[in-house]
């Protein structure tokens, strides 16, 4: 799939307010495979960044959103691209000097590209247990406080939202072939203790890890193609 069209980037230091005259445009065209940015010229303060990013200034963010992008376009998710594409040009020209960072307009495309970033830091780091929001509050470079607000408006805390992760790895390593041992499969996704992982896995799928896994078993070859069955293959093209 691909998206087509373009997205207008606005003036200088502009903020959200009406009356404020755009002082030039830039047209950049959007298309899933290459998201373009960097041809956006830098201003005077457009690296100074936050502490969040240290010296690379607000690239971290806008990063985490194009992987978002990028995602979206190729699952076919064309409800969302909309959003992100505005999302994307906004941090663009936050990242380049072009809004300033304290701005009305800009705070929006700040806590989007920080609740983007901050999930892809619970992926990253999702096999140590120590995964705390303090951790990643940390690496983003705000309260904790504030990054329990970003979570609230997902409708699912931080908390929930490490534990549905290491949920959906542990799935995915259980249905791998050769099977692994389920204590390594517990570590690896930090639940830190065996009971640990055993008593969240149970609750969650009324399972334990082991039954999960010989019920998945069973099914995979009732799933298969029978012997002589024809297979028809859909392809979409992009």
């Amino acid at each position: 799939m691909q998206s087509e069209g373009s997205v207008t980037m606005r003036g200088k230091h502009e903020d959200h307010s009406p009356e404020t005259p755009a002082t030039g445009a830039t047209r950049i065209p959007l298309d899933a495979a290459e998201l373009r940015t960097d041809q956006i010229p830098a201003s005077e303060p457009a690296r100074q960044g936050s502490p969040a990013t240290g010296d690379r200034g607000w690239a971290p963010l806008l990063e985490a959103c194009l992987a978002d992008f990028k995602e979206a376009t190729e699952a076919g998710d064309t409800a969302s691209i909309p959003a992100l594409v505005k999302i994307v040009a906004e941090l663009a020209l936050i990242e380049r000097g072009a809004i300033r960072p304290g701005s009305r307009r800009a705070q929006q495309a700040l806590r989007v590209g920080r609740l983007s970033l901050a999930r892809r830091l619970i992926t990253r780091h999702l096999a140590k247990p120590a995964l705390s929001p303090g951790m990643v509050a940390e690496i983003l470079g705000v309260s904790v406080r504030y990054l329990h607000v970003l979570f609230e408006a997902t409708g699912a805390s931080f908390s929930q939202t490490v534990t549905a992760q290491r949920l959906n790895e542990s799935r995915r390593l259980l249905c791998e072939k050769p099977p692994r041992p389920i204590a390594d499969i517990a570590l690896t996704c930090g639940f830190g203790s065996l009971a640990t992982f055993y008593r969240i896995f149970n609750a969650s799928e009324g399972l334990t890890p082991s039954g999960f896994r010989m019920k998945n078993s069973a099914e995979a070859p009732a799933a298969a193609s029978p012997s002589g069955a024809r297979v028809v293959i859909h392809l979409t093209a992009k």
